[in-house]
């Protein structure tokens, strides 16, 4: 079969592996796409995490089944998450695998698991629906969260982001207002917005210094900021408002699919039009992650269709 191996930063390519024959409690999939992560991309740029994530927001029909597996059945859809599938097939363990419905379309599987990034996320941050929130980031983990907020009810959501086809496309999904951060002070504009009180959550979706302090900076006494932007990069941040201002800030890197689901199943979002563009596996590289890397003007999520 055919599979994209990782060599280093800036070197991946499509060679022939082994088949994945599943082991006990294991189904074999057959990817129909698996979407290039924010994580993915890190990788690509900077080198591998410890426990490298490289290729796993997948989506397919079972295959095969392994020895000892009595809850799924071949050709049921599904939803897997693990490292290694950016592949015509994967060979995947049961408790990473999700039952998805026969008839959703399949780029809306595709971004299932980002969105149970976004729903982990905002069930930390225990939102309730009628908080003023600011997302710093119009990317896929932005625009994710824009969703959820929305399919929970939240109605005053503010987003930062420097590309302008990225703000259209927030504002486009339900975004109140939009801004360029390099342009309009963030903390000012929420302070202009909340007559001078603050957001009540905030969200960094980017992975950077400049963005973290913008949340950190933007809401009010007694706040809390949701980190789910991954950081290649040290962060220098004063951390005297941080105390002063009694802010609470929660790291977030797990997934909900289940609360997901329910948001697709209200039928209030769409969370498949973040997708942009469908590649085939062979162009991963020059047309995925380079495009990507090359801060694309029209770009967010990319498929990859082995």
């Amino acid at each position: 079969m055919k599979k994209v191996v990782y060599r280093g930063i800036r070197d991946v390519s499509v060679a022939d592996a082994p088949e994945a024959n599943p082991g006990r409690g294991e189904v074999k999939i057959k990817i129909k796409y698996c979407g290039i992560c924010g994580s993915d991309l890190h990788e690509y740029l900077h080198g591998p995490f410890p426990k490298s994530p490289f290729g796993h927001e997948a989506c397919g029909e079972i295959v095969t089944l392994g020895e000892g597996v009595k809850d799924f059945a071949v050709s049921e859809r599904v939803c897997s998450v693990v490292p290694g599938s950016f592949a015509e097939f994967i060979s995947c363990p049961v408790e990473r695998v999700l039952k998805i419905p026969a008839d959703m379309d399949w780029k809306r599987a595709a971004v299932i698991e980002p969105l149970s990034g976004a729903a982990y996320a905002l069930e930390r941050a225990q939102i309730k629906g009628d908080e003023t929130v600011l997302i710093a980031g119009c990317g896929t983990v932005g625009l994710m969260i824009l969703l959820g907020l929305k399919a929970m009810g939240v109605k005053n959501i503010y987003m930062s982001d420097l590309l302008a086809y990225r703000r259209e496309k927030a504002m486009g999904l339900g975004a109140t207002q939009t801004w360029n951060p390099r342009e309009i002070k963030t903390s000012a504009k929420i302070k202009e917005l909340t007559n001078g009180r603050g957001a009540d959550i905030a969200i960094e979706a980017v992975g950077i210094e400049a963005t973290l302090k913008d949340c950190l900076s933007s809401v009010k006494f007694g706040g809390k900021v949701i980190v789910q932007g991954i950081f290649t990069e040290r962060a220098l941040v004063h951390m005297l408002g941080f105390v002063t201002r009694e802010t609470t800030m929660i790291g977030t890197n797990s997934i909900n699919p289940q609360l997901a689901l329910s948001w697709i199943k209200k039928g209030d979002i769409r969370p498949e039009s973040v997708v942009t563009k469908i590649i085939p596996l062979g162009k991963i590289k020059e047309d995925g992650f380079e495009i990507l890397a090359g801060k694309s003007t029209e770009d967010i999520k990319i498929l990859i269709a082995p």
